[in-house]
């Protein structure tokens, strides 16, 4: 059996004299309303300079209580040296006088002035000062001479109370001067307190010059890095521009043309292998509607050309009633084709389109067949041809029956059509359960000269044939094996063809159960 075929004749598309224009318009959205690159350095920009403050405010707060801390445990320290060497001064006088109060020697005053040793190197920069239980300075370093630390209470009675006490005092020069407070235990008791006091002077120096190195240094690490990110962004979407660039040339009539990234390994590169991809189905896709409206034409014109040369001939000849009646059959006969070809074309269009919904009702599919072959068993008597029942068994399937019977339609009056005299078409129907699953094959066989192997591939494409000039004149569209796999498609099945040249063809349909 042969399937209906038409020959290609590809129609080339116009160029559409607003794509210029459509293209133009692409380009100015592009510039209008900014690039990626300048919208991702944007973003780059505001995060990075949120980051670069917070790390600089960060590193500011870290600094100052880390100076302040270390300068505090230093003061700490010195203090409670201090107070330890009060301590065995106050060890030795009792050991020299004992059961003698310090406070009520009348040369307590020597002994009050060894309290604090002027001579450690450690005491520069640092006021150093003894005081009594009332708050009474008894000794001081020379740097109070003439000032002495002011008093505080709530140093006083935390010293008093055997605790340690820190406190920042501003009243003593241009920078403030942080005091710390240690008691001196002595016997059970306090009778001293030893204050040391430091200026921040140093602190304030090294916050200030932090302060100036991280002014300078954040801005240039946010430039530096603004430029580098642009630079980079800008490489990094230098392939993404080419191809929006190729893409904006690529037309209905240059579908041949693909993107060609520099990689293939990155995100970038599988985004242009998938438009390519996409590109080359929109090809295959134009191609087909192309040779689709060149065959679409070409089948309407030939039974017009017809209709037209018979009424002109009419039109211009005296002719007989019986003439003129067989200028008229020949006419309705070349109608009736046409209105066939329209008719094909409309189903495809509703189909392409999913407007046609297929029913899903159980039907006997062995009845569909059997009306099948009645149906066209006067087509094959009239041909000379034995139209043969083979396998029939009793199958139930959910589909439309409608639709599965003009599927068989179309395979037998194919096979018909494309059997010589004398031959033979057999229609037959078997369950299949040997791939796991039980499936319906109708099959029609013919005696048919068989089709060539290159052909093969397309035989269920439309208006394809492989013999236009017969196919036509068998009364042939290009289109009834397209609808039959459309049918079979639909209930989800499939259709299959085993031929070979001079033997034959057989073609099943086989549907699941």
């Amino acid at each position: 059996m042969i399937p209906d075929d038409a020959g290609s004749n590809v129609s080339t598309p116009e160029p559409n004299p607003s794509r210029s224009l459509s293209r133009f318009r692409i380009r100015s959205r592009l510039h209008h309303h900014g690039s990626l690159r300048a919208q991702l350095a944007l973003w780059q920009a505001g995060i990075l300079a949120l980051t670069l403050v917070f790390i600089a405010l960060f590193t500011f707060i870290l600094l100052k209580q880390f100076l302040n801390s270390r300068a505090d445990t230093r003061l700490n320290s010195y203090a409670e040296t201090t107070a330890l060497g009060v301590k065995e001064i106050l060890a030795q006088y009792a050991a020299i006088h004992p059961g003698k109060e310090l406070s009520k020697d009348p040369d307590k005053q020597t002994t009050y002035r060894t309290f604090v040793n002027n001579s450690d190197l450690q005491s520069l920069g640092r006021y150093v000062q003894v005081i009594d239980r009332t708050n009474h300075v008894v000794a001081y370093s020379d740097a109070l001479q003439t000032n002495h630390l002011p008093p505080s209470m709530e140093a006083l009675t935390a010293g008093l109370a055997g605790q340690t006490s820190l406190r920042t005092e501003a009243s003593m020069g241009k920078y403030p001067i942080r005091i710390v407070t240690v008691p001196v235990r002595f016997q059970g008791g306090t009778p001293f307190l030893v204050e040391v006091g430091a200026s921040v002077e140093g602190v304030e120096e090294a916050l200030w010059r932090a302060t100036i190195v991280l002014l300078v240094l954040t801005p240039s690490v946010f430039v530096i890095t603004l430029v580098g990110g642009w630079l980079l962004v800008g490489k990094a979407l230098r392939p993404v521009d080419e191809m929006t660039q190729a893409a904006l040339s690529i037309e209905s009539n240059r579908l041949n043309t693909r993107l060609s990234p520099a990689e293939t390994d990155n995100e970038i590169g599988r985004l242009a292998l998938a438009l390519n991809g996409m590109i080359a189905r929109l090809e295959r896709s134009f191609q087909q509607i192309e040779r689709f409206s060149a065959d679409a034409s070409h089948e309407l014109k030939t039974p017009l050309t017809s209709i037209r040369g018979e009424a002109e001939v009419a039109l211009m000849s005296d002719l007989t009633t019986e003439q003129y009646k067989s200028t008229l059959r020949s006419i309705v006969e070349e109608t009736e084709r046409l209105t066939i070809i329209v008719n094909n074309l409309l189903v495809l269009a509703r189909a392409d389109a999913n407007q046609i919904k297929m029913r899903q009702d159980p039907i006997a599919l062995h009845e569909v067949v059997l009306a099948s072959f009645e149906q066209l068993a006067g087509m094959a008597f009239r041909k000379n041809i034995t139209l043969d029942i083979g396998e029939m068994d009793e199958v139930t399937i959910a589909g439309d029956a409608i639709w599965i019977q003009q599927l068989i339609t179309n395979l037998l009056k194919n096979a018909i059509n494309y059997t010589p005299e004398g031959g033979d078409v057999t229609l037959g129907l078997r369950l299949d359960s040997s791939s796991g699953s039980d499936v319906a094959r109708i099959y029609i066989s013919d005696t048919g000269p068989g089709i060539p192997a290159e052909h093969v591939p397309h035989l269920f494409d439309r208006f394809y044939r492989v013999d236009s000039g017969r196919s036509r004149d068998q009364g042939g569209t290009g289109l009834g094996l397209n609808i039959a796999r459309w049918i079979v498609e639909s209930h989800r099945g499939t259709i299959e063809v085993q031929t070979e040249p001079g033997r034959g063809s057989t073609f099943t349909a086989v549907l699941p159960v």
